[in-house]
């Protein structure tokens, strides 16, 4: 688009009487070169402009990259310092996940607890173990993630935004991270990445200062992390946040005591048990990142999210005021001593340490070895380490809402907002841990044996959020389209057509935001 300045020329001399020879014409003035002025600056006089000649001034657009960042589960990972093809030396393929392959997620349907382990784990946690596979350079960062989040985003790349379009220019880029690392350590890539995407998209059109993130899940605390703890408040003009675990949820809870629900694919290949989760969700701080912190509350409002009961009587509720020492980091016992009685094993706590290695006490060799001089710290001993990284990632973070974020949550799914177990008389089970189930064991006053059944999820939310922590940082009023719920599971929920159309609306109220933020200057 071009602005034109053209000052009025002088009327030519009229020919001398007895002439033969016509006026010679003027020489056509030469142009002088284009200038350039800011959009928000177009309306305003431009000075120093010579008046006989013709000006082309450039009117700049703005870019405003998208930002996407995907959710726990949503990244392809590889094994670091690999390109991500071939296998390595212990026969385990260097690309470790990659929820688009079949082929390798094949691999996964029905694994033991070992493989899973050691192909997302290693011998014990080192956020240098995986890395996002990806292009180099990375680009817009599509290749990196999980492809059904593509077609969404190609949408946004391809879209024409009318008038919008006149005065910014919108990218789509995508950031994935290592999930199952510290969301800190995510929350400050993605701030430097964030960095390299304003130079980027500033070297094509001249101004780019702010982003625009797109969150999905988990990817929402690294998004918050990255503007609210490490440094990229100033390059964030909003968030738009979808179905994330502001404060938590209790499926995770439920599946590593019990598996992932649903006896479709997912469960196989992601778990469909207590042995087959733990080893990942309680081995990795980003798995634990997603646990109830202590601001997480259900659906109705309580703090008190894990209950025992009996006949339909409470016997227990917790937490009573942090579930890091109420309920993660005390050791659950799962079956009695021989002869107690009443017994005083804690069943109902959250990580049994047996599960934690499923290589122990032989170790893995090769590639996946531990060097001598490195000792392996004791699983519990390296749990509880990550437990306390994920305690101070949540205290840090708290959920204070941050202006220019919009939310939306699932509902309408069976989700465990809240945890119960009912204990019930046991005359039949010996084994705590069956396909997508738990019952703690125990014995009562007379010595009989008695078992707590972890029941079904029965709240609302999205399948894996549950509507309360989902909308912890709504707040009324917002400018449209404000914050919203949508009938939509968790994993697909941008494949939605109302989220689709949500985010879009989103997006151009935060332009608009922009665009008066800008016209305000001077």
């Amino acid at each position: 688009m071009k602005l034109y300045h053209q000052a009025l020329q002088g009327a030519s001399q009229p020919p001398q009487q007895g002439s033969a020879q016509p006026p010679s014409p003027q020489a056509a003035p030469t142009p002088a070169p284009a200038q350039s002025t800011k959009w928000y600056e177009v309306d305003q006089e431009i000075s120093g402009l010579e008046t006989d000649i013709k000006h082309d001034i450039n009117v700049q657009r703005e870019a405003i990259p998208l930002v996407f960042v995907p959710g726990i589960m949503g990244s392809r990972l590889r094994l670091a310092g690999t390109n991500g093809t071939g296998d390595g030396s212990n026969g385990l393929p260097n690309l470790r996940w990659d929820p688009g392959d079949s082929g390798l997620l094949w691999k996964y349907s029905g694994a033991t607890p070992s493989f899973r382990k050691r192909m997302l784990v290693g011998p014990q946690f080192s956020s240098s173990f995986l890395e996002v596979d990806n292009t180099n350079p990375v680009g817009d960062g599509f290749n990196g993630i999980f492809k059904d989040y593509r077609p969404f985003l190609t949408s946004l790349k391809t879209r024409n935004w009318g008038p919008l379009g006149k005065i910014f220019e919108l990218p789509v880029f995508t950031v994935g991270y290592n999930w199952t690392d510290d969301n800190t350590n995510s929350g400050t890539m993605l701030a430097a990445r964030i960095s390299e995407i304003i130079k980027e998209a500033k070297a094509v059109t001249g101004i780019c200062e702010k982003v625009i993130l797109i969150t999905h899940s988990m990817g929402g605390l690294v998004a918050r992390w990255a503007r609210e703890q490490a440094g990229a408040s100033g390059s964030v003009l909003g968030i738009i946040h979808g179905v994330q675990p502001t404060t938590g949820a209790a499926a995770a809870y439920w599946r590593i005591k019990a598996g992932f629900e649903g006896a479709g694919p997912t469960s196989r290949i992601l778990g469909n048990s207590g042995p087959t989760v733990t080893p990942i969700l309680a081995n990795i701080p980003g798995g634990l990142q997603l646990l109830p912190n202590k601001q997480y509350q259900t659906d109705a409002g309580s703090q008190q999210w894990l209950t025992v009961t009996e006949n339909g009587q409470m016997k227990r509720s917790l937490p009573k005021s942090d579930p890091y020492d109420d309920i993660y980091s005390i050791k659950a016992v799962v079956q009695p001593a021989p002869g107690e009685k009443p017994s005083t094993n804690a069943y109902w706590t959250l990580v049994d340490p047996d599960l934690l290695d499923p290589d122990a006490p032989s170790a893995p060799s090769g590639p996946d070895a531990i060097s001598a001089g490195n000792p392996p710290t004791d699983p519990w001993t390296q749990y509880l380490s990550l437990l306390g990284i994920a305690k101070t990632f949540h205290n840090t973070l708290g959920k204070t809402p941050q202006a220019r974020t919009f939310c939306f949550r699932g509902i309408k799914q069976k989700t465990a907002d809240a945890i119960e177990l009912k204990i019930e008389t046991n005359r039949v089970w010996s084994n705590p841990y069956r396909t997508r189930g738990f019952r703690g064991m125990f014995t009562d006053a007379d010595g009989k044996s008695m078992q707590a059944v972890l029941q079904d999820p029965s709240g609302d939310g999205d399948g894996t959020v549950p509507s309360s922590s989902a909308g912890a940082l709504n707040v009324p009023g917002k400018a449209p389209p404000g914050d919203s719920d949508f009938s939509v599971a968790h994993q697909p929920a941008y494949e939605n057509s109302g989220v689709q159309a949500y985010t879009v609306l989103a997006i151009i109220a935060l332009c608009k935001e922009r665009y008066n933020e800008c016209r305000g200057k001077k």
